[in-house]
């Protein structure tokens, strides 16, 4: 079981990161754009701070599931390495389980906030709000998955610790590393 939705989880994060690549080019070249225009052809572009700011939310909170897969989340590690093994276990597990909960109540919530936005349209580009708003139920039912699969792992103990390993430069900084 654990092998099927790793797998599913490697699809899911490749289409992530292709997203967000996709995302971060398309916010560097509207970016430049909008310096161009403004400062040297001295004419703004209307449109170009809206879809930056809508393009940043999805960003950041599609980034959030990469974390997740990755285990890479945000820990308080002073108090994990000074406790007993076991205790540490067992509140990575209730932390799990938390998140876990937490999501479905955000997942709801961002849908909540989709339908009230609904077909409402942005003053610049005239797309509707509810497409903004969609950036929160979508990243976190990401989230979601990635955790309960890291939560399936910790319970049953089979399975690699992430689903998505580090690669080497992430480790090294890009960098040769030497253990001499």
């Amino acid at each position: 079981m654990i092998e099927k939705m790793d797998k599913i989880v490697q699809i899911l994060f490749q289409a992530l990161k292709a997203v967000l690549t996709t995302v971060l080019v398309g916010m560097v070249v509207i970016l430049a754009a909008h310096i161009i225009f403004r400062y040297v052809l001295n004419n703004s572009l209307t449109w170009s701070e809206e879809l930056l700011k809508i393009l940043l939310v999805w960003f950041g909170l599609l980034s959030v599931s990469v974390l997740a897969a990755r285990r890479e989340h945000v820990a308080i590690v002073v108090f994990k390495e000074h406790m007993p093994k076991k205790v540490s276990n067992i509140l990575t597990k209730v932390t799990q389980v938390i998140t876990v909960l937490i999501c479905g109540v955000i997942i709801y919530t961002g849908i909540s906030y989709m339908v009230a936005a609904g077909f409402r349209p942005t003053p610049a580009l005239g797309i509707p709000y509810g497409y903004a708003y969609a950036a929160i139920p979508v990243a976190f039912f990401f989230v979601t998955i990635f955790e309960l699969r890291n939560l399936i792992v910790d319970l049953t103990g089979k399975g690699p610790y992430a689903a998505i390993e580090k690669p080497e430069e992430d480790l090294t900084g890009g960098k040769e590393v030497s253990l001499d």
